[in-house]
């Protein structure tokens, strides 16, 4: 008799867990319309949030699309954090989703790492895509709430630092962006030429392990190359232009020296 409390006592958290899930994403009043639905669809209680946005997605239940275009205030909190490179990750998925304009609005920086930006689109961005993009740079989407907009907590233990690693051998590379970011290898010194039709003011961090800042180059006068010497426990390094990436868009040869 225990054993069969037991197992509807762990059912009954199973399904009231999915169940906020879900009304934390499509509200109360849709979850109680289509309650019945969603317990046919989501039959399994301990699904993951991935299996449940998939579900909402596909019976039509998540609300993305607005009559016309609007701003939005998206929010995206980073528990393990590391700003720097949260930062740049979600700048970077949202960019593979096909967003180029956003904005900052709001940035926090006590126990997580929070930042709300302002997009002007027609639609939010799609949970589902963001989900599966963010994955790719060893980052978790836990929990998904929206009110009037999206609010996505997001594990970055893992995170995946996309960085180009320096080599014996010179590398060419482009980014309109205007900038890299580079892994140090090992190496002493870096050498870098740019395009000849770039006007390059340097502007270079380095960082440890952990996005320490080691020390920071910037110059007010044009390079074409130059030759830096390494910190010692260097891992990264951050290049780009002083004053705007339209300097430094055209790409770079890079090579690692001993």
């Amino acid at each position: 008799m225990k054993k069969i409390l037991f197992f509807l006592i762990l059912t009954s958290l199973f399904a009231s867990n999915t169940s906020d899930i879900i009304k934390n994403i499509i509200g109360e009043q849709k979850y109680t319309t289509y309650k019945g639905l969603l317990k046919e669809t989501i039959n399994d209680q301990n699904a993951s949030l991935k299996e449940i946005i998939t579900a909402l997605k596909e019976n039509g239940l998540i609300d993305l699309f607005f009559k016309k275009p609007k701003l939005t205030h998206p929010t995206f909190i980073f528990i393990n954090n590391n700003p720097v490179f949260n930062t740049k990750t979600l700048y970077e998925t949202l960019q593979n989703l096909g967003y180029y304009y956003f904005y900052p609005s709001k940035i926090i920086k006590k126990e997580n790492y929070s930042i709300t930006l302002e997009i002007n689109s027609n639609h939010h961005i799609d949970p589902l895509n963001f989900l599966n993009e963010i994955e790719h740079y060893g980052c978790k989407v836990i929990e998904i709430n929206k009110k009037e907009d999206f609010t996505y907590k997001i594990d970055c233990e893992n995170e995946i630092v996309k960085a180009i690693k320096l080599s014996q051998k010179t590398k060419s590379l482009v980014n309109a962006k205007g900038e890299y970011w580079i892994e140090t290898g090992g190496f002493k010194k870096a050498y870098i030429k740019t395009s000849k039709y770039d006007f390059w003011y340097p502007y270079i961090v380095f960082y440890d392990k952990n996005l320490n800042i080691l020390n920071i180059i910037t110059s007010e006068f044009i390079q074409r190359q130059i030759t830096l010497n390494i910190p010692e426990n260097c891992k990264y390094i951050k290049i780009r232009d002083n004053y705007t990436k339209e300097n430094f868009k055209r790409g770079i040869f890079i090579k690692g020296l001993q």
